[in-house]
């Protein structure tokens, strides 16, 4: 932009001196112009006034002709001198004209030679060289733009190094004031043996808990699914077998009645018997022809009378288990339905819990390994300003 502002800049004082130039040769010819006019004014003014003197010693001579021609002479020269008075006062104002033209003229070569100097134009030049000197011209401007850009890039690191001078000579003080590089350097080592050992810790921990994951998967994945329908059939078929078992027994039980009636219509007859028998016994008059009852008969009839009694009791028993067995049953079957869809429940419930506890796990190890990464960088970074320092330091002690 400057290189082309410079240009258009030459170029119009180029022609503003053109102008200067035709206009301040324009002048001179009107300046010679009047310089003429002025010495051929002066003649007829000499002319004018020598005639006026014969005129005067010949005024009685002259004829009424001459006076009019004298008169009309007359009024011509004063309209000359009114001339010449007008073309003084033009030439003053030319003049001066002219004087600020030339020190305009002077201000622009002047000008027009420090814009020459400045783009580097000499006199032989042609457009072809005022095209390269424009050239070299943004190519220095280019290249003094770099270096202002490189001279702020220069003050800007010289700012960052004079804040790094500053917190290196700090740190070097608290170095000094507090421990040697030595004790430091191993207080440095051994922070990075137990960053590293606490690494390989969380290795351990984050390679068994992925292997505790894989063998959760795996038991995941092995583990049968649970067949509702096997489990519903097993119900039922052992529901048969109970309520088999149960017609079983009912059919047991109403034996046992059907017995326990018919011995109870012969203990019946055997009472009647045992009363007439005791009749008999207690009256007076008592034939040897009645009946007699043999005890042996009678106390196993009563053992079989409590013996059948027993088997009641226990086939009473017996089915109130099996109907026990048949409701326990029912509930079983109930309760397998239900916990085959709880278990549904629970096992989608674990896997999306396990997922979870896997993704966790996942994000946790890899955060605590970016922040160990970056704990180990920090102290890595600290030993090698540590060891810049202690290099420095010696040279200061070697040049000293």
């Amino acid at each position: 932009m400057e290189t082309t502002d410079l240009v258009k800049t030459l170029l119009k004082s180029e022609e503003d001196c053109r102008a200067l130039r035709e206009e301040l040769a324009t002048l001179e010819k009107t300046r010679r112009l009047k310089e003429r006019g002025e010495m051929s004014i002066s003649d007829d003014a000499i002319n004018s006034s020598a005639i006026s003197k014969s005129s005067k010693s010949r005024t009685l001579t002259l004829p009424i002709e001459a006076v009019g021609d004298l008169n009309s002479k007359a009024g011509e020269l004063s309209l000359v001198v009114k001339n010449h008075k007008k073309l003084l006062r033009e030439r003053k104002q030319l003049e001066n004209i002219l004087e600020g033209s030339i020190e305009q003229t002077a201000e622009a070569k002047e000008e027009n030679e420090a814009l020459k100097n400045t783009i580097g134009f000499s006199e032989g030049a042609t457009l072809a060289n005022l095209r390269d000197a424009t050239d070299a011209i943004a190519a220095k401007n280019k290249l003094k733009h770099d270096i202002l850009n490189a001279l702020s890039d220069r003050e800007v690191i010289k700012l960052t190094l004079k804040r790094q001078t500053e917190n290196i000579k700090s740190l070097t003080e608290e170095l000094l004031a507090s421990k040697s590089w030595e004790e430091q350097r191993a207080d440095a080592a051994e922070q990075l043996e137990n960053k590293k050992t606490e690494l390989n810790k969380l290795r351990e921990e984050v390679q068994s808990m992925q292997r505790l994951l894989g063998r959760k998967d795996k038991q995941l994945d092995n583990k049968k699914p649970v067949d509702e329908l096997a489990l519903a059939k097993s119900a039922e078929n052992d529901r048969r077998v109970v309520l088999h078992k149960l017609d079983k027994e009912q059919e047991y039980v109403r034996l046992n009645d059907m017995a326990i009636r018919h011995r109870a219509l012969q203990i019946a007859k055997l009472e009647k018997r045992i009363e007439m028998i005791g009749d008999a016994v207690g009256g007076k008059d008592s034939d040897d022809d009645d009946e007699r009852v043999d005890i042996e008969l009678l106390e196993q009839l009563r053992k079989e009378i409590l013996s059948l009694g027993r088997l009641h009791i226990e086939a009473n028993a017996r089915l109130e288990a099996l109907d026990a067995d048949v409701a326990d049953l029912d509930r079983r079957s109930t309760g397998l339905v239900r916990t085959t869809a709880n278990v549904r429940k629970e096992m989608s419930r674990i896997e999306r819990e396990h997922r979870k506890f896997v993704n966790a796990q996942k994000k946790e190890v890899e955060v605590e390994q970016a922040a160990v990464d970056y704990e180990i960088k920090l102290i890595e970074k600290e030993i090698e300003m540590l060891r810049q320092v202690n290099s420095r330091n010696g040279q200061r002690v070697v040049r000293q």
